[in-house]
């Protein structure tokens, strides 16, 4: 089908529209053309144009002048009797996915507050992509929304497993049971979105881990997210007790993805992820090499950079080692480093979403020792923290002695 925009009785068609092509609709007998136009009909003006259509295969034929509303009693006829498929819908299917891509996903990155980001994931994440059934898929903008919609369902898992803590403390078997019950679920929950944000990135792009693909500076964005979607997924369904069947072959895959994009650029995070399984595997790590200090050298460049999620990879390290002093120390470098430096403004979100994660993980040290989590603005503090050394009193300063 050709779509050509109509105004007011007469049809813009000559060289300055452009083509945009995308596969057929229905039996696939019809290819459609979105005739995007360049400037003869104002802007402002557009949504009252109306479309019409008329067969691709009568390129050479006249068009007939309608009125308004006749035109859209044809457009209506045409797009239901010969292309099998609603235009109108892939039009817009269209449109929202360049919206996604182009203005909505920038401008979430760019937010600060993860809860209003986590309810527009999880609320716009299955409508847009509701739209591959009449056009292709959206792979990229499906990345980032599954993301965090998963991180969405792992936040809500953390707050469980306090839940849980509290009732086992407190010898509150069932209330124990149920908040543990509560937290598997939420986890498996978390793997399903992070894993799909996987596959998305896969479909797009390729497999991470064989030959690196062909990225543009702003296709990288969505690599990088979608292999640490991967890598999350793995350890979400650690914590499910493999509900969903993540395969776990993804984390060394994601280690030889990251390596396809630059290190400095993505804020030390191909170094952590590289760092994080040269401490799990230490036969893996090269001769000479100490994972620990690359871990801290990413993170100190992810401090640099205003976007901590290296931060975020060495304290679940640490964490899963079980050094506690070496997970304390990564906590409060955190914490001195957002005293230090502001979020970097494109991307604050993924700043905040990796403090999220260093916080929970406090306030499960928190609670474990104490029974309630981290003390409101006292992140990198802890519960054994020795009293700061108070100034020796001099007898002298209180007289006005010399």
């Amino acid at each position: 089908m050709l779509w050509a925009r109509f105004w007011q009785g007469r049809t813009f068609w000559d060289s300055a529209i452009d083509f945009k092509v995308n596969g057929g609709c229905g039996s696939g007998q019809w290819h459609w053309y979105l005739l995007r136009y360049t400037g003869k009909v104002p802007v402002n003006h557009w949504p009252q144009a109306v479309i019409i259509t008329i067969n691709k295969h009568s390129l050479g034929g006249t068009m007939s002048l309608l009125s308004p509303s006749l035109a859209r009693v044809a457009a209506l006829t045409a797009a239901l009797t010969l292309s099998g498929c609603s235009a109108v819908y892939k039009t817009t299917g269209w449109f929202a996915y360049d919206y996604a891509e182009s203005h909505a996903i920038p401008f979430t990155m760019r937010s600060d507050d993860p809860t209003l980001v986590c309810n527009q994931s999880q609320a716009l994440a299955e409508t847009l992509l509701s739209f591959s059934d009449v056009t292709y898929e959206a792979h990229l903008p499906a990345t980032t929304l599954y993301m965090m919609a998963g991180s969405c369902a792992e936040a809500e898992a953390h707050e469980h497993a306090l839940a849980y803590l509290r009732a086992f403390d407190s010898q509150q078997v069932a209330a124990a049971k149920d908040a543990r019950i509560l937290e598997k679920r939420g986890y498996a929950l978390a793997a399903q979105r992070q894993y799909k944000a996987y596959q998305h990135m896969v479909a797009e792009f390729t497999e991470p881990g064989a030959e690196c693909p062909d990225l543009d500076r702003d296709e990288e964005i969505y690599w990088v997210l979608g292999i640490l979607a991967g890598v999350q997924s793995v350890m979400s369904d650690l914590r499910a007790e493999g509900a969903v069947g993540v395969p776990k072959d993804i984390a060394m895959k994601s280690v030889r993805g990251m390596q396809c994009v630059d290190n400095q650029r993505w804020w030390g995070l191909p170094q952590a992820v590289q760092a994080s399984v040269w401490v799990m595997l230490p036969d893996n790590a090269p001769v000479g090499t100490d994972p620990w200090q690359q871990l801290q050298q990413a993170s100190a460049m992810a401090s640099d950079a205003g976007v901590r999620m290296a931060h975020a990879i060495e304290v679940t390290i640490a964490d899963s080692s079980g050094d506690q002093q070496r997970l304390k120390d990564a906590i409060r470098r955190h914490a001195q480093s957002l005293e230090q430096t502001p979020a970097a403004p494109d991307y604050r979100l993924l700043d905040i979403m990796a403090h999220r994660q260093i916080v929970a993980v406090s306030d499960r040290m928190w609670t474990e020792a104490t029974g309630s989590r981290t003390p409101y603005d006292q992140l990198g503090t802890f519960w054994d923290d020795k009293p700061a050394a108070m100034p020796a009193f001099d007898i002298d300063d209180l007289l006005g002695g010399e």
